[in-house]
């Protein structure tokens, strides 16, 4: 990597945890500590005015619910990676997260590098979570892998467009959908079939035959 090669805005409303997680951030010469945010609203603010590649994202800070924020910079500033940062690893704080499109999950208690690994993989593109928190995702696709998934009309449709290759935005021009409500239903199949990531997701729906590429049922309706 390039030097400060990845902007990092910080949320947390600890100052002792954010100082140390900034100190930590700043010894390293490919990171760039643009900004810190110490609520959930400025969180926001900083991260629409500075742009940075990635937001570290404390869960718990007043103001909005993380996974709004997640959604709503995912609608506003879709080219952020947020990365949660949280003490917690209960599965109402998971999927909420991972419905609106996070893309990572560190763990507090974790070493440093760790948090570090996470923050360079998810600037990648990459979807990074906790062990703990992977293993719980693995548990929960696995469940997913034994039980009837039923997809709504509106769900089958987005999922059929990105299966087609087009971004959240275009799935929404075709819908006529905001790309917010497009990712919704998509975190609601993410959900449903036990997955985090797009691909992962017309992987599975085609394996289960919920999908099938236009071109098919052409043919089959001909």
């Amino acid at each position: 990597m390039e030097e400060c090669s990845v902007r990092v805005l910080l949320a947390d409303d600890h100052p002792l945890m954010r100082e140390g997680i900034a100190l930590t951030l700043t010894k390293e010469p490919d990171i760039l500590l643009v900004g810190q945010a110490e609520d959930g609203m400025e969180a926001r603010r900083l991260a629409v005015r500075l742009q940075p590649d990635v937001l570290l994202l404390d869960v718990s800070m007043p103001g909005p619910r993380a996974a709004d924020t997640v959604a709503y910079l995912g609608d506003k500033c879709p080219d952020i990676r947020v990365l949660a940062l949280t003490a917690y690893d209960d599965d109402v704080y998971v999927t909420a997260l991972v419905e609106a499109g996070v893309w990572g999950y560190v763990l507090k208690d974790e070493p440093p590098a760790a948090m570090l690994r996470a923050v360079r993989s998810v600037a990648e593109g990459q979807r990074w979570f906790s062990s703990a928190i992977a293993e719980r995702l693995n548990r929960r696709r696995m469940r997913a892998d034994h039980r009837e998934v039923r997809l709504t009309k509106r769900e089958t449709e987005a999922l059929r467009l990105v299966m087609e290759g087009l971004t959240d935005r275009e799935v929404g021009s075709a819908l006529g959908l905001s790309e917010r409500t497009v990712r919704y239903h998509l975190g609601n199949v993410y959900n449903k079939l036990g997955v985090s990531a797009r691909a992962e997701a017309v992987a599975k729906a085609m394996e289960l035959g919920l999908v099938r590429p236009r071109s098919e049922d052409t043919r089959l309706t001909q």
